[in-house]
């Protein structure tokens, strides 16, 4: 049997973008450093700095551009009845995957970057840690968590009604 992933809306990219270039920009402030200092002491880089820094400027705009489509598309969601797996990754491709039955709490969060573009991640926690689906639009979060809470409820409540029956 095939699963269905889901896929994030367009909105991820954006946010994806924003939060990369955030991180990137302090990179660069940081790579920026010797330059002050050698400002500051009246003298000038060797020319390879200059170039080897004009490099990194222009790798920093294309990890800008280029890093959040990567992620987007390789970023999918399943959640049935049973399991609920998580694929993402740039670099590395990780697969996080949880028994439904084993989720005992699910939360909601929204950063200031995801407030900005309407977007929530549901977190899933079980004993072995917990499994984010981030990107989402907040109805689609708010849904998420709301059928996760009513199938762990259920799940739950037959476990409590079997342990009544064998007691």
């Amino acid at each position: 049997m095939e699963l269905k992933f889901q896929h994030l809306h367009k909105k991820a990219i954006g946010c994806m973008r924003l939060a990369s270039a955030i991180g990137t920009i302090i990179f660069l402030l940081l790579c920026s450093i010797p330059k002050i200092i050698f400002y500051f002491l009246d003298t000038e880089l060797p020319a390879w700095a200059n170039v080897a820094y004009a490099a990194i400027i222009a790798i920093s705009i294309g990890w800008i551009i280029i890093t959040p489509i990567i992620r987007y598309k390789r970023y999918q969601y399943y959640i049935d009845d049973k399991q609920l797996i998580v694929i993402e990754g740039l670099w590395f491709i990780t697969k996080d995957l949880a028994p439904i039955e084993r989720v005992h709490q699910i939360s909601i969060q929204r950063g200031p970057i995801d407030r900005m573009y309407g977007l929530s991640k549901v977190i899933a926690t079980t004993a072995g840690g917990n499994i984010v689906i981030r990107f989402l639009e907040n109805p689609i979060a708010e849904e998420i968590a709301e059928s996760l809470g009513v199938r762990i409820g259920t799940i739950v409540k037959e476990q409590k009604q079997r342990g009544d029956q064998h007691a």
